[in-house]
């Protein structure tokens, strides 16, 4: 009886520690899981070597430079705002008494492409490419193109930040920067306006693909 005792405690003692040790590899691998699953998450949250160059530039890219680049498009007041030259181009009069047409083009994540008709292809090299064109011929507009819906919005939420001149919805930007930030009124007559800016749109025609924000010059 005494044999039967002692082999039955040794059984349960070695059944304990067999459980005791499986619960514990059950722990391991549920840590080891959990561990990975966060290792998962945060590569999947990290930004990706272009989203990481991207954010630097959109960083640079702010408003106060970007109006002076509306001011005076050149290669300096592009460089400011992480822009880089990618052509200028030039036409003839189609007849005589028009107007000839320029047009400059800064970029960041595009390259230049095939000759167009007038101009050239713009070639995108990134998911957040990005770029400006100035142009005249009879009148003077530019456009800042995004390749993303997302980073034309938050550019145009800078220009509201920056200080607009909002008309019933249609937006402005005065010759000198306002001390309080966007104003709705009713008239523009108190204020001296450079340009009409207009919200993102999405363009399948001339800058096919991407999101355009337009400016038009005042005379």
């Amino acid at each position: 009886m005494k044999k039967s005792i002692l082999l039955l405690t040794i059984t349960m003692t070695m059944s304990a520690c067999g459980n005791k040790a499986a619960q514990a590899a059950s722990d391991a691998n549920k840590t080891d899981s959990a561990l990975a699953d966060k290792e998962s998450i945060a590569v999947a949250d990290a930004p990706n070597e272009d989203e990481q160059a991207f954010n630097k530039f959109f960083n640079q890219l702010n408003f106060d430079d970007f109006v002076a680049l509306l001011k005076t498009p050149n290669d300096d007041t592009a460089k400011k705002c992480g822009l880089s030259p990618i052509y200028s181009a030039n036409s003839e009069p189609a007849e005589e008494g028009d107007a000839d047409t320029s047009v400059t083009v800064y970029g960041w994540g595009v390259e230049k492409g095939e000759p167009l008709d007038f101009g050239y292809e713009i070639i995108s090299t990134s998911a957040h490419s990005c770029y400006f064109y100035y142009q005249q011929d009879t009148s003077t507009q530019a456009a800042i193109c995004f390749k993303s819906k997302a980073d034309a919005d938050r550019f145009f939420e800078k220009a509201l930040a920056y200080g607009l001149v909002d008309v019933n919805g249609s937006y402005h930007i005065a010759d000198k920067k306002l001390p309080n930030g966007t104003v709705k009124v009713e008239s523009l007559s108190d204020y001296n306006i450079m340009t009409q800016i207009m919200k993102p749109e999405l363009d399948n025609d001339y800058n096919k693909g991407y999101y355009v924000i337009h400016f038009y010059y005042f005379a």
